[in-house]
């Protein structure tokens, strides 16, 4: 039973943890990779955040003039 758990303790030092430490690392690399190799996917999104902006934009002015006093209302609220 002894050297089960012998065989057991090298496995795990010389092969399971290194590969565990490599798999990491790699996933670790490609994310990254992905992150700031995308420039259209960079562009989109910003894209996409401009257009957010510009209609949430659009509700608040909206709101100004339908209910005046709604931001005073909101941050009482939160406050």
């Amino acid at each position: 039973m002894e050297e089960l758990v012998g065989m057991f303790a090298i496995f795990c030092i010389f092969i399971a943890l290194p590969w565990m430490l490599l798999h990491f690392l790699s996933r670790n690399r490609e994310a990254a990779a992905k992150a700031a190799g995308d420039p259209a996917m960079n562009a989109s999104l910003t894209g996409i955040a401009d257009k957010l902006e510009r209609r949430l934009d659009a509700i608040e002015n909206l709101l100004d003039h339908e209910v005046p006093g709604w931001r005073r209302a909101l941050d009482r609220r939160n406050a």
